[in-house]
C-alpha cells in the first residue's frame, strides 16, 4: 500500500469514527432514532460523506453497538484480574459492570439490540471465554485437579453467569436503577456468582475463603 492509499484509509476511519462517534451521542442523550442526517449533522459531515461509510441506518446502528461493546469489554477484560481476594475480584469485575450500565443505560439498551447473534452474542461469548480461564485457573490454583472434561464445562457455566448478569442488570435498568441501589446490586451479584464458584470447588473437595488471598498453586 502506497503513501497515498495509506492515507486515504486514514481519512476514511477518521471519519468512520466522527460517524459513530455523533450517532452514539445522540443515542446516550435520548435521541435514539436519530435519522441519518441528524447524525451526519452532529457529525459535521455531508450526506454523501455518511453514505459512503454506511449503506443505511442499520449499518450505522451495528457499527454503534460494536463500538459500545469494544469499549465494555476493555473495561471488563481490565478488571479480569487475579489480584487481592476472591470476592474482591468478582466485585471488582462486577462494580466495573453496573457502574457503567447506571451511567449509560441508554448504551445498554443499545448494546442490547439483536441479543442472540448480533455484537451483544458475540462480546458474551468473548467475555465468558475469559472468564471461563479465569474459572479454570482458580480452581487449579485452590488446589483441584481439573480434566480436560471440567475445562469444557466451565465454557457454559461461565456463558450462563455473564448471561445471568446481564439480564439481571438489563431488569434492573428497566425498573428505573434505583431499587436496590448500584452498591446493593453489585454485592447482590457478588454473593451469586461466589455461590455458584463455591459449589464447584466443594464439589472438587475443597473450601476456600472468598475474603482469604487467591491462591497462586505455588
Amino acid at each position: 500500500m502506497d503513501g497515498r492509499s495509506t492515507r486515504w484509509e486514514a481519512h476514511n476511519d477518521a471519519q468512520r469514527e466522527r460517524i459513530i462517534a455523533a450517532a452514539i451521542a445522540l443515542y446516550d442523550e435520548g435521541n435514539v432514532n436519530a435519522s441519518l442526517q441528524e447524525i451526519g449533522a452532529r457529525a459535521g459531515l455531508s450526506r454523501s460523506v455518511l453514505y459512503r461509510q454506511f449503506e443505511d441506518r442499520r449499518a450505522v446502528e451495528l457499527a454503534m453497538e460494536r463500538h459500545v461493546l469494544a469499549g465494555l469489554l476493555e473495561r471488563l477484560d481490565a478488571s479480569l484480574v487475579l489480584a487481592g481476594t476472591i470476592r474482591q475480584t468478582l466485585h471488582r469485575v462486577a462494580a466495573t459492570y453496573i457502574d457503567w450500565a447506571a451511567e449509560h443505560p441508554r448504551l445498554h439498551q443499545l448494546a442490547d439490540l439483536d441479543a442472540a447473534d448480533g455484537p451483544l452474542g458475540q462480546a458474551i461469548a468473548q467475555i465468558a471465554g475469559r472468564i471461563a480461564e479465569t474459572l479454570v485457573a482458580t480452581f487449579r490454583a485452590g488446589g483441584a485437579e481439573v480434566s480436560e472434561a471440567d475445562v469444557a464445562a466451565a465454557d457454559p457455566l461461565a456463558h450462563g453467569l455473564v448471561g445471568a448478569v446481564f439480564a439481571t442488570v438489563r431488569r434492573w435498568l428497566q425498573l428505573g436503577a434505583k431499587v436496590p441501589d448500584r452498591e446493593h446490586l453489585t454485592d447482590l451479584v457478588v454473593e451469586s456468582a461466589w455461590a455458584v464458584l463455591d459449589v464447584r470447588l466443594r464439589a472438587y473437595g475443597h473450601v476456600l475463603d472468598p475474603d482469604g488471598p487467591i491462591p497462586t498453586g505455588r
